[in-house]
């Protein structure tokens, strides 16, 4: 066993440290572990093809390009449980995944240490245990007496573990794992080692979405390929039995088959669950899990609060994205929540009689509606122990409107002033930001972060602070309008806030350039304008349907084509 470890190590190692791609064809077909291929397969070596070259156009997008994709924490749990049938394996000794533009999954970033392949090793081999005693028979999907059962589990099982059917050499070399002498003759010996190699794979590891050449610097993906972006786009983890079929029977080559399967896999149980875990990315609250509140400001502010903001943010996003109007302008807008007992008596509002989170309508005139007054959104973007206009006004700037901000200059002093209990946040912090080095990006930041101060640190209202009346009042400068021109927009407050934000069209087009961060792994977007002009006119054309838009990214040309990357 040590040596068969040691082995998958060196190849795993190899791999994963040079899991980059240039642009030229790709060929994961390189032998590896004594004879092994673990690669794309013969049909995604980037040779010319027959497919004729697609002449397209800005209706089309723009193929951007793409990288070998490590899988993430979370996409590599779910697809060992899916895989296996086990319950996920506990992926802590898995080094986190560095967050570029708030997500974890950016291909770039995510470098391979000696760490990770240890962790790789040690769960591979755990988890092939785990299923082998869990339900051998089940697995193999046949007698291990008849001749031909090893090759047909290799074949099977192969084929869904590496999201594509084996090649010849693969498919002997994981036959050889039943004849190896570590094995001794044990048929469910020698499966359990052939699980554990093809989990050590690059194959499994990465997600390959390279495609076949069709001219013009362009590879559209196999239907293999198509199946496995589908599925990690929806629903973060392998292709189901339904859509390793339509792989299989050409369903993939027409965007009609494409839609048919994004629609089913965005509405299922877990796809929903896919949409809260963007949303937390793009709204950057997982923080508010662990953020440190100081009791003694925040008496009120306790762990069923907390739990019950974090499960307000999940169950609202969702509502709104499948269960309601489902535009982006409801995300901003709308003028309900949810709530049980211990929330609504935090925010002030009726009880609802409920230890379960259940929908709560604010009444007329309420401070609350829409996602900006949600109290995760607020108390994650606040210290500990006061607000932060920077905070939320950078936030607000960066994840809702995508105008990045230049960090201040090196030789700035950003600690936030000191508290005076003889003054409002909003003064100290005027004060503060008068700076000459500071106003050129603080006039963008800070009319919108006063306007969230009717809102304390851990996102309760209040009308006072330190006996003086709270200012919410700001303004939303150099906010794009519907004919393209910058102006200066009043509001009195986070809600009026959410209401101009919500019916821009600029910061509806904004949510999905956010989702494309997240689809597609990448921070650089240059390349994509086209596709994102496009996302933005169909979101446009039906109302701001932010559910029809995750749909419409499948439909485009650009969904199945990736440009040769820049060198």
């Amino acid at each position: 066993m040590a040596m068969h470890r040691r082995a998958w190590g060196v190849c795993i190692g190899l791999w994963l440290v040079t899991g980059c791609y240039d642009g030229s064809s790709v060929d994961l077909g390189a032998q590896t572990d004594g004879g092994a291929t673990d690669g794309v397969g013969e049909e995604g070596d980037g040779s010319d093809s027959n497919a004729e070259t697609p002449e397209l156009s800005c209706e089309d997008g723009t193929p951007g390009p793409r990288s070998l994709r490590l899988l993430t924490r979370t996409e590599y749990a779910n697809t060992v449980s899916d895989l296996l049938g086990i319950p996920a394996p506990n992926v802590t000794s898995v080094p986190v995944e560095p967050e570029v533009e708030g997500y974890d999954n950016n291909a770039d970033a995510s470098l391979v240490t000696a760490r990770h392949v240890e962790a790789y090793m040690d769960l591979a081999q755990a988890a092939a245990v785990v299923a082998v005693d869990t339900d051998a028979a089940g697995l193999a999907g046949c007698m291990p007496a008849d001749p031909g059962c090893a090759q047909a589990f290799v074949e099977a099982f192969g084929t869904r573990a590496l999201r594509r059917p084996l090649t010849d050499e693969e498919t002997q070399h994981y036959l050889a794992q039943f004849d190896s002498d570590a094995a001794e003759g044990d048929f469910y010996e020698g499966m359990r080692m052939s699980i554990e190699a093809m989990l050590n794979s690059p194959a499994f590891l990465y997600r390959s979405e390279m495609g076949e050449s069709v001219g013009a610097g362009l590879f559209r993906l196999s239907a293999w390929e198509t199946a496995s972006v589908l599925s990690y786009t929806f629903v973060g983890s392998m292709p189901d039995p339904e859509l390793m079929a339509a792989a299989a029977d050409g369903t993939l080559d027409n965007v009609e088959g494409i839609a048919l399967h994004a629609r089913r896999l965005l509405d299922s149980p877990r796809g929903r669950e896919r949409v809260t875990t963007f949303a937390t990315q793009w709204l950057q609250t997982a923080s508010l899990q662990s953020a440190n509140k100081d009791a003694a400001v925040y008496p009120n502010f306790n762990d069923d609060v907390r739990q019950a903001m974090i499960e307000e943010e999940r169950r609202f996003v969702e509502h709104v994205v499948f269960d309601s109007e489902q535009t982006v302008e409801e995300l901003f807008t709308a003028d309900y929540t949810f709530a049980n007992d211990a929330l609504a008596e935090f925010y002030g509002l009726p009880s609802p009689g409920s230890a379960e989170l259940v929908r709560v309508e604010f009444p007329q005139g309420h401070e609350r509606g829409g996602l900006l007054t949600l109290g995760g959104f607020l108390a994650a973007h606040a210290h500990a122990n006061e607000t932060s206009p920077v905070g939320r006004g950078v936030t607000v700037r960066e994840r809702l409107m995508c105008q990045p901000l230049s960090p201040p200059p090196p030789d700035v002093d950003a600690t936030p002033p000191d508290v005076d209990p003889n003054a409002t946040t909003r003064e100290r912090y005027s004060q503060h930001s008068a700076d000459p080095a500071c106003a050129g990006c603080h006039t963008f930041i800070d009319p919108i972060g006063f306007g969230f101060e009717g809102f304390d640190g851990v996102g309760a209202f209040r009308t006072q602070e330190n006996g003086m009346t709270v200012d919410e009042s700001g303004s939303v400068e150099a906010l794009i309008d519907a004919n393209g021109n910058s102006t200066s927009v009043p509001f009195n407050g986070a809600r009026e806030l959410g209401q101009v934000l919500g019916a821009n069209g600029a910061v509806q087009a904004c949510v999905l350039e956010h989702y494309f961060h997240f689809v597609s792994g990448r921070a650089d977007l240059s390349e994509d304008e086209c596709t994102l002009e496009e996302l933005g006119k169909r979101l446009d054309a039906s109302g701001g349907n932010l559910h029809e838009a995750f749909i419409d990214l499948t439909q485009l040309e650009s969904f199945t084509l990736r440009s040769e990357n820049s060198p």
